[in-house]
């Protein structure tokens, strides 16, 4: 299922604009900036979906912050992000992106669907799908090579074959130079990501519950 997200006006519905949010159409319902409605969200779908639900907390301020204020981010003209749940890490990225850029979140658990499509921005396209299937959706949409690839998919939690399937594709999706980041509670990401991209930067965020490794590499 896929779902292109277009900017609207603030007359269709009522909405939170930043200066930087007006100047590229970007329109963000006041309720899904909130944690307590993100909370809910990520509840309704670990209830539904346990073992595609990393954690039953919304990412912290301090997590989105360190995953989406980096440069690679401000920088980049193409982003694809994985696992974007309730949208937290999807709002600070977009927040940080260029005007021009695009991103691409693909998101398996379908009870996420109905928060991530309030989020309206030309620059969005939300994907309920598994990224299992990263470079057909990418081929599908002639979309080339991307400069960042973020994930908050718990690697911990799926089968081997299936996460090492994802990584690769995160490898070719990435053009040279282009930067994997993926937050974590444990380290398994790390030894299917080393022998394709090298060892990783990693530091933890203690200010997220629970604590988080943020792991990034980049390739060569």
């Amino acid at each position: 299922m896929s779902v292109s997200i277009f900017g609207r006006s603030p007359a269709d519905s009522a909405a939170v604009l930043t200066p930087y949010e007006s100047e590229i159409g970007c329109y963000v319902d006041e309720s899904e900036l909130s944690f307590t409605n993100r909370l809910m969200s990520v509840l309704k779908a670990w209830v539904n979906h346990p073992t595609q639900v990393a954690t039953v907390v919304p990412s912290s301020r301090r997590l989105i912050e360190n995953i989406a204020d980096r440069d690679c981010v401000k920088q980049a003209k193409s982003i694809i992000e994985l696992g974007p749940g309730a949208g937290g890490t999807t709002i600070g990225l977009l927040t940080r992106m260029r005007p021009d850029a695009n991103l691409l979140a693909i998101e398996k658990t379908a009870a996420f669907d109905e928060v991530l499509s309030r989020l309206r921005d030309p620059r969005l396209t939300v994907e309920i799908a598994d990224a299992t299937n990263l470079l057909n959706y990418m081929a599908e949409r002639s979309l080339g090579r991307v400069d960042v690839v973020v994930s908050g998919i718990p690697f911990s939690s799926i089968p081997s074959t299936v996460a090492r399937r994802i990584v690769q594709s995160v490898y070719e999706s990435l053009q040279p130079g282009g930067t994997f980041i993926a937050y974590q509670l444990h380290n398994d990401v790390e030894k299917y990501a080393r022998p394709l991209f090298g060892p990783s930067d990693c530091e933890t965020v203690l200010w997220n519950l629970p604590p988080l490794k943020v792991f990034s590499w980049r390739k060569i």
